[in-house]
């Protein structure tokens, strides 16, 4: 499964080694948010988002921002 983040990283250009470096996370982590094993944090939506230039929402879709 493609999820939303891995395909807006890979549109912005940044590999997934720099951005889990950029947000202070390890490169396996970031993997399990980018397949959907894992649910991503809050917090740690927005660094990413942040880094890639849009917004939680358009890359975690799925997630309730309510």
């Amino acid at each position: 499964m493609v999820t939303q983040l891995k395909m807006e990283r890979t549109k912005s250009g940044v590999r997934q080694w720099r951005l889990a470096s950029l947000v202070g996370i390890s490169q396996s982590e970031l993997s399990c948010y980018e397949s959907g094993r894992r649910r991503c944090p809050a917090d740690l939506r927005h660094k990413i988002a942040n880094v890639l230039s849009t917004t939680p929402e358009k890359l975690f879709p799925e997630e309730d921002f309510k």
